[in-house]
């Protein structure tokens, strides 16, 4: 692309005012006096005219203009190679290559002069300043890729970017401009750098309206692109880039008419290179000449009177507007404009290597735009034939309407139905699939090939919409209907994935697993590298991590260039991190980061760097000095996230995860900074995912720092700067912060016995309670805000019953979101009230839940154990045994050891003893360390022992299972239960272990209490005489 300097003012302004100072002679007078001739001629577009007086001023004064004008004289040449530019794109432009060439040529050695003679800072000459001197590296590049020298262009532009004052020499035309250049050079030069080059492309094309790039520099690129894609052979790149950019690629039709004919040759070398998909993209983006004579028509009448307009980056100009219409125009109304000879080859060659593909997308524009060609006829039925076969459904209809209506005998229209509505999907307009088909669904006969189209992509348009819960039963119909449809291994991948879309990890893996075994080559597979990353996943889900890595590894070693590499390598860094593997972690993070980087993934970048931050910061080591060692490592990428990444969504977790790193390093008070413009961010995102650990850590960092007082965190969380005082769903929650703020003071409080303390705090939190029930109506929060606010006044407060509000208001709305945790929310209020009439309730409330929360586990589990709770709490033992049995036979995990301690109490308070003591004994065995549970059930075996008094020789149960006593069941309890309990590894833990609570001391306490009770009552053997007497024996040769 070469740029254009119109700006005539400044031109004036930098050659003439430059040379003011020095017209203090007849000589300077004369040089000036050219110099406004020249500007004149530059004005009228006189552009060799204006070149012709600059170059009679370089030689006139060429000689001695080093030592008389020193390097501002460089400027001269630079207007001149500006001239000479010009002159080359007219000639360009008039497909006078010669003379394009000739004016590059002198334009080159014009900015050599410029730049190589009138250096500034040059000892010899007067102390003047050549203002062109960087930038006319810039032109001088654009002469080289005018001669198609980029190695030179390429080699010119790096110097400019290595030599410019950033502050002074902008990058030209624009900063747009200036990357297309760069991206151009990189595709043409000898040995194109694609990946350079589409970086350079997409930043200019991502930042279009901001960096000024104009539509001819994308397409001049995009041109560029397609030469250095075909040349290596690398039709991947190109497919990807067009999908990935395609909107930004697509061009208005009056802007295209020039560009079509090249983009035909482009796309017919394609099919030379046999890169149909390229080929065929390249085809599609090329509008029909009745669409550009239309578009250039709606152009010219909207600029009545007028010579052009300026739109954004692009000109408009009104005469070459209509110069193009006209020439449109007669090649039509000829009936044998250029492309047709062109798509006419292309269909012949497409079929003659059976891709018809490449036949279609000739065929179509055949009929879509040359629909009176004398072969007509043959081009349409082929038209129906080749769609009928690509699947290309809504497209085939109407083709084959068209063929029926004009050739009555034709036998295609069903065919040609058939396949339209596929050719939306598989094109990715998955919307407008989903439309298209689900308009279409109930009209169709029921086992028919129209039928099996529209129910595959009903399903799969939801899948790729991320709407896996509509997906499913689509998906899954097909399946069932159309087990040997062509279109079954789509099916049966969209079916096992939209599993792991859901969560539903053991289901998933199952339809992975024989997904994988039935479609076992990947070279007839393609969804091999995503079933590979999915199945992984399930393992990962279920700490499976050996068998995950055995996947992830398959997919590198056999799938090093897919897609989604870079995700497999960051969830091998997961796994590495879970099984606290941290250098291999590490490294797959960084492997992560690599890929995604050089693939402008910014995502994945994203998430890998904020793995990194996060693990680097947490990680401890053996040194209780410094217990986290690699602590200031995490900055670095903390910071490199936020430089480049944090438009991502992955800041809250960079922001929270890092502040301790940040503080190690003493950038305390910009973490804390970043940690507010993220709660500031968060407030104004619906979903506000992260926005209470955001908050936490900022609270926690706040008062972390010195000086700081939890009074002066309530002041700001009540004026936090930029949250607007209508947002009350998040001043809410801020109200909730200080609040738990206020809470951790009075712990401290009360175990510092300050009571004065512990007063203010109370005092301050009952005036928080007070605004918020003042200040902010239930009504005004999300369903998301009423749960975390109503989950927080129930769990974290001494007052559960003000969160009653919150869970009402939700379930009072149309939006069920959060249904279940509001009801498991009320039931767990109702729950902890003293009346029992509340607790009954409480209980047929948490029942209805278990029923219909089918798809949340969680909530199910979480409702089960409050009703063993409840259950217990009310003495309705009989219904505790049955939800425990219920529980454990569920194989939850969550509070297992808490519910079998339940289940054996559930015995024990009805009498029934014999269970008791089983179920009992099962839980201090299991949990001996579990010391809540572990200790008040080894007190009660050794209770109900020392009362039930059996003797040494009686019977306990019948039948088969009845066992003979060896010994006394008081000398039992206390021998073989509460002595060791309290004597062994137990012990050492009460002596020596730090985190014991003073609840669980007194529980081990009052185990070994009632050890020495029975040890002293005068009525067992104490463990000193046991042992005398089982020496004594071995004395005597008898053993024990």
């Amino acid at each position: 692309m070469i740029s254009k300097f119109n700006s005539t003012a400044a031109f004036l302004m930098i050659i003439v005012v430059v040379f003011t100072a020095t017209a203090v002679d007849v000589r300077a007078q004369n040089l000036q006096a050219q110099l406004s001739n020249g500007n004149t001629a530059y004005q009228k577009g006189d552009y060799e005219g204006a070149r012709n007086t600059l170059e009679h001023v370089t030689k006139t004064f060429g000689a001695r203009a080093p030592m008389l004008y020193g390097p501002k004289f460089g400027v001269i040449y630079y207007r001149k190679g500006l001239c000479e530019l010009k002159l080359a794109s007219e000639a360009k432009r008039g497909n006078r290559q010669a003379d394009a060439s000739k004016w590059f040529e002198e334009a080159a050695k014009s900015f050599d002069v410029c730049y190589t003679k009138y250096p500034n800072g040059a000892p010899d000459m007067p102390p003047t300043i050549n203002t062109a001197h960087k930038t006319c590296l810039q032109r001088w590049a654009e002469t080289k890729m005018g001669l198609k020298d980029y190695d030179e262009a390429l080699r010119l532009y790096n110097k400019f970017e290595a030599e410019r004052d950033k502050s002074k020499d902008k990058k030209l035309p624009s900063l747009g401009g200036f990357n297309i250049n760069l991206a151009i050079c990189n595709f043409l030069k000898t040995e194109p750098d694609l990946a350079e080059g589409i970086g350079k492309f997409e930043q200019a094309l991502v930042n279009k309206k901001k960096w000024g790039t104009s539509d001819s520099a994308v397409v001049a690129a995009f041109l560029a692109l397609s030469q250095a894609v075909v040349k290596q052979g690398q039709e991947g790149a190109m497919v990807d880039f067009l999908n990935k950019n395609r909107a930004d690629l697509t061009l208005e039709p009056y802007q295209m008419y020039e560009f079509s004919p090249l983009f035909l040759k482009l796309a017919a070398n394609a099919l030379e290179a046999d890169m149909y998909i390229a080929a065929r993209n390249l085809y599609s983006m090329i509008p029909s000449s009745e669409v550009i004579i239309a578009d250039i028509d709606a152009r010219i009448n909207q600029l009545p009177g007028r010579r052009g307009i300026v739109d954004g980056a692009n000109t408009i100009d009104v005469a070459r507007l209509k110069k193009g219409l006209a020439s449109l125009k007669e090649k039509v109304s000829s009936g044998d404009p250029d492309d047709v000879g062109i798509l006419t080859a292309m269909c012949f060659l497409h079929d003659k290597v059976g891709n018809q593909r490449g036949v279609y997308a000739g065929l179509q524009l055949l009929e879509r735009y040359y629909n009176k060609s004398k072969k007509r006829e043959t081009n349409l039925y082929n038209l129906v034939r080749v769609s009928s076969l690509l699947g290309l459904i809504m497209d085939t209809e109407k083709h084959g309407k068209v063929y029926l209506d004009n050739f009555p005998e034709s036998d295609k229209a069903e065919s040609v139905r058939r396949m339209m509505l596929s050719s939306l999907f598989f094109a990715g307009e998955y919307e407008k699939s989903l439309r298209v088909a689900e308009s279409m669904f109930d009209t169709l006969p029921k086992e028919t090939e129209q039928h099996d189209m529209c129910l595959f992509v009903l399903g799969g348009s939801y899948f790729y919409l991320g709407r896996f819960d509509e997906a499913q039963p689509f998906i899954d119909q097909h399946i069932a209907e159309y087990p040997e449809s062509k279109l079954a291994m789509h099916s049966r991948y969209y079916q096992a994935s939209n599993q792991t879309r859901m969560q539903y990890w053991d289901k998933a893996a199952e339809l992975l697993d024989e997904f994988l075994a039935d479609y076992s080559e990947p070279a007839k597979n393609i969804y091999t590298p995503n079933t590979l990353y999915d199945r992984a996943s399930c393992h990962f889900s279920a700490s499976e991590y050996e068998p995950a890595l055995e996947l992830l590894k398959r997919l590198e070693e056999e799938f090093p260039k897919s897609g989604m590499i870079d995700m497999a390598f960051t969830m091998r860094g997961n796994i590495h991190e879970s099984m606290a593997d941290f250098e291999d972690a590490e490294k797959y993070y960084l492997k992560a980061l690599e890929v995604a980087e050089q693939r402008n993934n910014d995502s994945v970048a994203g998430e890998a760097l904020s793995y990194l931050v996060g693990m680097l910061a947490a990680q401890k080591g053996p040194d209780k000095d410094n217990p986290y060692p690699r602590l200031k490592d995490a900055v670095p990428f903390y910071d490199r996230f936020m430089e480049r990444y944090s438009a991502t969504p992955f800041k809250p977790q960079v922001v929270v995860y890092g502040m301790p790193a940040m503080k190690a390093v003493g950038k305390e008070d910009e973490g804390l900074k970043n940690l507010q413009k993220v709660i500031t961010e968060l407030a104004s995102d619906e979903r506000q995912f992260f926005l209470e650990e955001s908050v936490n850590a900022f609270s926690d960092f706040f008062l972390q720092k010195e000086g700081n007082t939890p009074e002066q965190l309530k002041d700001f969380y009540y004026s936090f700067p930029d949250i607007d005082i209508s947002n009350k769903r998040v001043l809410a929650l801020l109200r909730i912060a200080i609040i738990g703020v206020f809470e951790e003071q009075i712990e401290i409080a009360e175990a510092n016995e300050d009571k004065d303390l512990i007063l203010k705090y109370n005092s301050g939190i009952k005036a928080l309670f007070k605004d918020l029930k003042g200040e902010f109506d239930p009504k005004q929060l999300t369903n998301f805000v009423l749960i975390r606010v109503g989950d927080y006044l129930r769990e974290k407060t001494s007052a559960p019953k003000q969160a009653l509000p919150y869970y009402e208001e939700l379930l009072s709305r149309d939006d069920k979101f959060g249904e279940f945790k509001a009801r498991l929310g009320i039931a767990d209020v109702l729950g902890s009230s003293d009346d029992v009439s509340d607790n009954k309730q409480a209980i047929v409330s948490l029942e209805d839940i278990r029923k219909r929360a089918t798809d949340d586990e969680q909530v199910q589990e979480d409702a089960l154990f409050r009703i063993i709770e409840i259950s217990g709490k009310i003495g309705d033992w009989a219904k505790c045994e049955t939800s425990c049995r219920q529980y454990l036979d569920a194989k939850y995990s969550k509070k297992t050891a808490q519910v079998s301690y339940l289940f054996a109490v559930s015995f024990d308070k009805r009498g029934m003893n014999e269970d008791a003591l089983y179920y009992y004994g099962n839980v201090y065995n299991r949990y001996r360390g579990f010391i809540l549970i572990s200790a008040p059930s080894v007190r009660r075996v050794m209770e109900i022992m020392w009362e039930r008094n059996m003797q040494a020789g009686e019977q306990v149960g019948n039948g088969d299972k009845a066992i003979t006593l060896e010994m006394g069941d008081r000398q039992t309890c206390y021998q073989k239960i509460g002595y060791p309990y309290v004597n062994g590894a137990m012990k050492r833990i009460r002596e020596t272990n730090a985190d014991i609570t003073d609840d669980e001391k007194d529980l081990w306490d009052a185990v070994a209490a009632l050890v020495k009770k029975y040890e002293t009552s005068g009525l067992i053997k104490t463990m000193e005489q046991v042992k005398k007497e089982e020496e004594e024996a071995k004395r005597r040769g008898r053993g024990k």
